[in-house]
Order: structure tokens, then C-alpha cells, then sequence
């Protein structure tokens, strides 16, 4: 818990969106979205910035912070970047959720 509490605090510093946790697995996307800095509004983001690149240096340092409880040694982590399209949208009606789809996203879960 600690350790994913360090990283989804880092979330709105890079502007990365947390796509799921499943088990030990933790998968975020960048370049999705960005907030317009007059009306607040929150677009699509148009430009080449990828943020996760400097996320990833942030991942690493906040991993190194948390230690094993088994051996008192610091996480470390892998960490694995895919860039591509992908499909997004929100599904369901009980409890919708904002989900992304594609080849990008089934490349980047593996």
C-alpha cells in the first residue's frame, strides 16, 4: 500500500492517469489529457509532450523510498514504456469507469 500510495501521489504532478492496478502490475497512461489553463477545462491533449518519461524517473525514486519488509532492502521496480493510438471511453452504468482500449493498451498490460 505504501508503495502505490508514492505513486498515485505523483499522478497530478506529470499529468498521468492511472489506468488500473491488477495484482503487482500498475498501469498508467500519458498524453491523454491536459487542462486548459483559461477556462479549466479539460481537453485532449493536441501536443508531443509525453510525460511518462519523466514519470518513470519519478517511479524509480519513489520505489527506492519503500523497503521490503522481508529484508529491509529498498523496491525496485521495472519499468516498461509503449506509446501508440488508443481508443478510450466510458463504459458501463452501475459504476461507470473511464477505460482505454487498443493494441497499445494489450501490448503495454504484458
Amino acid at each position: 500500500n505504501d508503495l502505490f500510495t508514492r505513486l498515485d501521489a505523483l499522478l497530478d504532478e506529470f499529468g498521468v492517469y492511472k489506468v488500473e492496478t491488477i495484482g503487482d502490475c500498475y498501469v498508467a497512461a500519458g498524453g491523454l489529457m491536459k487542462t486548459d489553463e483559461d477556462t479549466g477545462a479539460v481537453t485532449v491533449r493536441s501536443d508531443d509532450v509525453d510525460p511518462l518519461h519523466a514519470y518513470r524517473t519519478a517511479l524509480l525514486r519513489a520505489a527506492s523510498a519503500v523497503r521490503l519488509p522481508t529484508t529491509g532492502q529498498p523496491v525496485r521496480m521495472r519499468v516498461g514504456i509503449h506509446s501508440g493510438s488508443a481508443m478510450s471511453g466510458v463504459v458501463g452504468t452501475r459504476m461507470p469507469r473511464f477505460c482505454l482500449f487498443g493494441d497499445t493498451m494489450n501490448t503495454a498490460s504484458r
